[in-house]
């Protein structure tokens, strides 16, 4: 393997690592701060409603990310990556 193939790779092995690393921090921030955030956005009497409504907002958000990588995926396989992930062409 040639010195600038090695190089190629430990970079984009450091980026995918960063943002893996920044993607769990956003989790681990939001699963730390749950229950002042269903303070916050969810008030209400009973304390458990608004963790679980925390909570399902959580996992909302950890459900979506591979979803939406499918289908973004799945589109810009079909038409390419200039044109699906032009942003000027959204309405």
């Amino acid at each position: 393997m040639a010195q600038d193939q090695l190089v190629r790779r430990v970079k984009a092995v450091c980026r995918v690592t960063s943002g893996h690393f920044l993607e769990m921090f956003d989790f681990i921030l939001f699963g730390f701060y749950a229950t002042y955030i269903a303070k916050t956005f969810f008030p209400s009497d009973n304390e458990y409603a608004s963790l679980m409504l925390t909570l399902l907002t959580f996992g909302a958000g950890f459900l979506m990310r591979p979803l939406g990588a499918v289908i973004l995926g799945t589109y810009v396989d079909r038409v390419g990556p200039s044109k699906g992930l032009d942003s000027s062409r959204c309405p």
